[in-house]
């Protein structure tokens, strides 16, 4: 069972960071790509970019994410012990002999940071923001921003690239 309270903070503090870094970050280049009939939607550079639908969005670069999520799975790769990782409402957590972590069923928020890792986020309500450098896939339906300009839609076509 879910306190108002922790319900509050998953919906406030992505909201509010969203807010506060798009303003602050317009300045920052980030280009997104179109999507083709064979490709998803695909984000690169520096900056922030803000996301929410359903489907699956891989991160991978240099960066700080916040979100929330009801329900789904959230695998990163490549975390080191400079890499912070929070994560709350999960079911199970994992981690492999490669040192993958997997967290699944999560129905909260999650914190993650860090250098040249790479996070997989599926679920059918997310909603994220990430500052960094990178390069984001954005799979599914939804909307996202990059340094304030958008909506853009998400691509509900493509094969998805290798994580």
């Amino acid at each position: 069972m879910t306190s108002s309270s922790t319900l509050r903070r998953a919906v406030v503090i992505p909201a509010l960071l969203a807010l506060s870094l798009a303003g602050a970050s317009s300045a920052l280049a980030a280009e997104p790509t179109t999507a083709t009939a064979t490709r998803s939607v695909v984000v690169a550079g520096t900056g922030t970019l803000a996301a929410h639908g359903s489907g699956v969005a891989r991160i991978g670069g240099s960066y700080v994410l916040v979100g929330s999520m009801d329900g789904g799975s959230i695998t990163i790769v490549g975390a080191t012990a400079f890499t912070t990782i929070r994560v709350t409402g999960w079911a199970s957590k994992s981690r492999l002999a490669d040192g993958t972590l997997i967290f699944r069923g999560v129905h909260g928020t999650y914190f993650i940071a860090g250098r040249t890792i790479r996070t997989r986020i599926e679920s059918t309500k997310m909603r994220f923001v990430a500052t960094g450098h990178g390069r984001v896939l954005l799979r599914g339906r939804g909307e996202y921003w990059v340094n304030g300009h958008g909506p853009f839609p998400w691509s509900t076509l493509g094969v998805e690239p290798a994580f």
